[in-house]
């Protein structure tokens, strides 16, 4: 310290008020050249310093008194129960000679940084999960979008053998005329055009037979219309599902993103403290 007290007990008397007007936690311990002549410990950082007691070698206080030089010491939770910042110096009177020394102990914030350290590591871990969750939530909104194609496409070529159906028709109902025309002739012919009504029987025959087939067909293919359509409109709903659920991960990964940086700031603030 530099020069300018007259005692140590003029320094231990102003030691209490210095110490409620510092706001945060301290603890103060003021020795003379061999023993601890006061201590005033704080409500968590309590060293167990007992007036009287002797300084011990290699203790940071002795050293500074010998050495004339101020030190400072980082103690972690492990040797008393909290962690604090821990600073040793010499005291001298007014002609500067050394007569003793003044030890203060600054609680650090270490439960603060730890929760701060957590805060960043869930966070982090669950942006990750968050942008894994995004890129499936794209990948389906791209699987649905080419599955809303090819849905598109069916129902388009489903629309498209509505043509052949009609062809069919179209064959079947001049299949049927030719065979009443055959039939017709046959009657006319009498019994030399009997083998050629039984030609016309058959036409006639598989005419009906062709229409059934194309009525079959046609009720299959308003059917798979219908499922098409509904298989479209069921696709889209979901692709439009995925694309927003990709936003909103996007959006949600982002805001956490801002969060872990605000807990990093928060983690160089507590260590300041």
């Amino acid at each position: 310290m530099a020069k300018g007290i007259e005692s140590l007990d003029a320094l231990a008397a102003v030691i209490p008020l210095l110490k409620s007007a510092i706001p945060t936690e301290i603890s103060i311990a003021l020795c003379d050249m061999e023993q601890f002549t006061a201590y005033w410990p704080s409500a968590h950082i309590d060293l167990n310093i007992k007036p009287g007691q002797r300084l011990q070698e290699g203790e940071p206080l002795m050293q500074a008194i010998r050495n004339d030089q101020a030190l400072r010491a980082e103690v972690p939770a492990e040797y008393y129960g909290v962690a604090f910042t821990g600073t040793a110096a010499p005291v001298k009177d007014l002609s500067g000679r050394v007569i003793g020394g003044i030890a203060v102990q600054v609680r650090r914030h270490s439960e603060l940084i730890e929760i701060a350290d957590r805060i960043a590591g869930s966070l982090s871990s669950a942006n990750e999960k968050i942008a894994h969750l995004a890129e499936g939530s794209g990948a389906l909104a791209e699987g649905s979008g080419e599955l809303l194609d090819l849905s598109k496409q069916a129902e388009k070529n489903a629309y498209e053998a509505d043509g052949v159906v009609q062809l069919i028709k179209e064959v079947a109902d001049q299949t049927h005329l030719l065979g009443i025309n055959a039939a017709i002739e046959a009657a006319h012919a009498g019994e030399r055009g009997a083998g050629f009504g039984i030609v016309a029987s058959e036409i006639r025959k598989l005419s009906g037979q062709t229409v059934t087939s194309n009525n079959s067909i046609r009720d299959t293919l308003g059917t798979f219309k219908k499922l098409t359509a509904q298989m479209s409109g069921s696709i889209d709903r979901i692709a439009d599902t995925g694309q927003n659920q990709a936003k909103s991960t996007e959006q949600l990964s982002d805001m956490i993103e801002e969060i872990r940086e605000m807990a990093a700031r928060l983690n160089e603030f507590a260590k300041q403290l």
